[in-house]
């Protein structure tokens, strides 16, 4: 779980809106995550045997602070033929250490806490288009 992450930190969940970063996570096991106005979510969900690939949109709603660590919040959207599946996403703002990458959380409906999806994602800057 989340909180067990980061051992017995003083928790707050504060959270200031702000325009979309423009950035691109890229986590190796998972997928990408495009962090900008129109947002994409491309990535695989493993369960059980099963491994299912999904697109679906990133929605930025701000940046978070969880004992002192700034995080990038996302709803995610996911539609498949069955149902809607929506998730909150948070992205760390700076790598956990130098050996490391950054951290990519979710929390779905059902779940209490946040849980760690990936450790090791990269990022990139997206470039705005030129006007033509």
């Amino acid at each position: 779980m989340f909180l067990q992450t980061f051992g017995t930190a003083i928790v707050d969940y504060n959270f200031v809106a702000s325009p979309a970063p423009n950035i691109v996570y890229l986590a190796p096991n998972i997928g990408t995550f495009v962090l900008a106005d129109n947002g994409t979510a491309n990535f695989l969900w493993r369960k059980d045997e099963n491994v299912e690939f999904y697109c679906g949109t990133l929605k930025y709603k701000g940046i978070r602070t969880i004992s002192n660590v700034k995080y990038y919040e996302c709803e995610m959207l996911v539609e498949t033929q069955e149902t809607c599946k929506q998730m909150i996403v948070l992205f760390t703002s700076k790598r956990a250490s130098i050996d490391e990458g950054y951290r990519i959380f979710y929390q779905r409906p059902q779940d209490e806490d946040y849980q760690l999806w990936a450790w090791d994602a990269q990022t990139f800057k997206l470039h705005k288009r030129a006007n033509h």
